[in-house]
């Protein structure tokens, strides 16, 4: 079970991007620490209840290392209420607990980064690329690019195996392959990349994403055949999900049994771009004081089981990963079962350009 705690709404960036912007567009609420014990007490509980072996524990906002204390009290929290579980005999001995930070990469410290080697954290950098790349969509309240403030933590995160998350927005498009390049030049051995569908997408800036897609495609298969294990995951997950034979769904979008978003006033969501602290907020599966609401719970896991009306007889349903994703589906068009054009104009895109690869080279 992965744990999704929003600490915080609060940022220190305004990324041109960001997908809250409007959920936590007044930035000002904090998960108070009664909150966050509930939170975690809830996420152990759930976990058991559905006989799970792990619980991961995610720390997100806004930028949750704004809130460096709570995270240090939630770790040594975690640690504790695991280890009862463990001896009142509800949990099995080989229990695993294990903590993930989501962060803009700011505001590390080297005490903090000590407490990510120690407790062995996963995590997950938004950092789009080399400084001029990065500076144009990432930038601080002040309107500065936020860069420099990355850059003298990028050796030590690389150790710590951190994984790049870069956003591909209309106004970089041109550069993602050479930012990619360059992450990996750096010595980051994990590179995501997800689209800004922000619905203004022409046919124009789809052919230049998709010449930049071909040269990563390119890049990740000479790495491969080179011995890299270099995971890119634009690129990998595709062709995973081409040469499985399963979909999206089967593995990987866990929204009823795998996620727990949990929102800086408890409010509980089935993922990370569900979670907002508005009243009446869609897709609101209860509250860590309350509990689940089941039936709303029992919705998401609908979406799960069933085709979407719209995807039905498409001939890429099955390679389909964005409009298998519920965030996705969320975040483009405000419901689980909505269909953007954009999306499916991407999906058919990249899942042509990772099937010519794969007949290609052969190389898994």
């Amino acid at each position: 079970m992965n744990l999704i705690l929003c600490l915080t709404e609060q940022c220190n960036l305004r990324c041109s991007y960001c997908y809250y912007k409007e959920t936590q567009d007044a930035r000002h609420a904090v998960m108070d620490d009664a909150t966050l014990e509930q939170a975690i007490r809830t996420g152990l509980e759930r976990t058991l209840a559905f006989g799970q072996k792990q619980l991961v524990v995610s720390f997100f906002g806004g930028e949750p290392l704004l809130r460096k204390g709570a995270i240090y009290n939630a770790v040594g929290f975690a640690r504790g209420i695991v280890a009862e579980a463990i001896e009142q005999g509800r949990a099995s001995r080989d229990f695993c607990l294990n903590f993930v930070v989501n962060t803009n990469g700011t505001l590390f410290d080297d005490e903090f980064l000590d407490l990510c080697e120690r407790e062995k954290f996963t995590i997950f950098l938004s950092l789009d690329g080399p400084e001029h790349h990065q500076d144009i969509a990432r930038r601080t309240i002040n309107g500065t690019g936020s860069f420099k403030d990355i850059e003298r933590n990028i050796p030590r995160l690389i150790k710590l195996g951190a994984t790049a998350l870069s956003t591909i927005t209309r106004a970089h498009v041109s550069t993602i392959a050479e930012s990619i390049k360059w992450l990996h030049s750096q010595g980051f051995r994990s590179v995501a990349t997800a689209v800004d569908f922000d619905g203004k997408w022409t046919g124009d800036d789809f052919e230049r994403l998709a010449e930049q897609y071909r040269e990563m495609a390119q890049y990740w298969l000479e790495c491969r055949k080179a011995g890299d294990k270099f995971f890119l995951g634009t690129i990998q997950d595709k062709v995973k999900l081409l040469l499985s034979g399963k979909r999206l769904r089967q593995y990987s979008c866990h929204v009823y049994d795998g996620n727990i978003g949990v929102a800086t006033n408890g409010n509980i969501f089935p993922c990370s771009r569900f979670i907002t602290s508005k009243a009446n907020a869609p897709y609101l599966q209860g509250n860590v004081f309350t509990g689940f609401d089941e039936i709303a719970c029992n919705e998401v896991r609908e979406f799960l089981a069933r085709d979407k009306a719209e995807c039905e007889g498409c001939d890429i349903r099955y390679r389909c990963s964005m409009h298998e994703c519920a965030c996705t589906s969320f975040y483009t068009t405000g419901r689980l079962e909505g269909v953007s054009a954009e999306v499916c104009t991407h999906e058919r895109m990249l899942a042509e350009i990772c099937y010519s690869a794969i007949e290609n080279s052969r190389v898994t």
